[in-house]
């Protein structure tokens, strides 16, 4: 059960990251915001702290609590927020902005893992793609092993801002399951992609490796996004500098 401090700090986030408490506005009150929320002034505090922490909020001496910039927050949670303003939707522009710099960290990804992988990292990765052969024909539990492949390819980068960034990845896609599971396939055709890029990393070709990511997400993108488009009902245009049709016959 959520504490009644972290309800308070969740709809207030969904407030200032949505601009209805707009940046550089007077946090109302503290009893102003108990009444509304049917809590006590400890609870709205607390609330309060939470948000400092994600860098929404600040105190400031004589005159509140100032509402700051979502933009400037570095906080995933926020980030996560944008992506899903309200349970079930999902805001398509920002998807694809998040697509965009993931496409980018997944074809460095898979060039530092050419050039720094250990034989144990290598057998990993082919280990998690054994686990993924027997998940096709099931989408979620192939979505799943998924995250343990992307973490395993992460960690031959040795590199461990790459490897936190693919759990933020996994939560976000838990969050956007509908999108994902629409569009991501569960097909041999995908698990046989990545067995070639397991072959291109052990082999350290960096340059075929990071065109057959490339090509992947020049495929995948425009997908979820369109998907996204459809599940909030609120179309949107994406000006991405992409050719879907050859992505996909250069990624086959």
């Amino acid at each position: 059960m959520a504490r009644k401090a972290d309800s308070v700090a969740d709809d207030l986030m969904r407030r200032v990251v949505s601009g209805e408490l707009a940046p550089g506005t007077i946090l109302p009150k503290e009893t102003e915001l108990a009444e509304r929320y049917g809590v006590n002034r400890s609870v709205v505090r607390e609330a309060i702290k939470l948000l400092e922490v994600h860098d929404l909020l600040e105190p400031v001496r004589r005159r509140g609590t100032l509402v700051l910039d979502p933009a400037a927050s570095t906080s995933p949670e926020v980030l996560r927020l944008r992506l899903s303003p309200r349970p079930g939707e999902v805001d398509a522009k920002t998807l694809a902005d998040v697509l965009e710099i993931r496409a980018q960290l997944d074809e460095e990804m898979a060039v530092l893992a050419c050039r720094r992988r250990t034989p144990d990292d290598v057998e990993e990765m082919r280990r998690t793609l054994r686990e993924l052969d027997g998940s096709v024909a099931r989408a979620e539990a192939y979505q799943q092993g998924l995250v343990a492949f992307s973490v395993a390819l992460a960690r031959g980068t040795h590199n461990l801002v790459f490897e936190m960034l693919v759990h933020w990845n996994a939560r976000v896609q838990a969050d956007l399951a509908e999108v994902f599971l629409a569009v991501r396939p569960a097909t041999r055709e995908h698990l046989q992609g990545l067995h070639v890029l397991v072959d291109l990393i052990e082999a350290g070709e960096a340059e075929r490796a990071k065109l057959l990511v490339r090509a992947w997400h020049e495929w995948l993108t425009p997908r979820l996004v369109r998907a996204a488009e459809l599940l909030s009902d609120a179309p949107m245009s994406v000006t991405r500098e992409m050719q879907p049709d050859a992505a996909v016959e250069g990624h086959e």
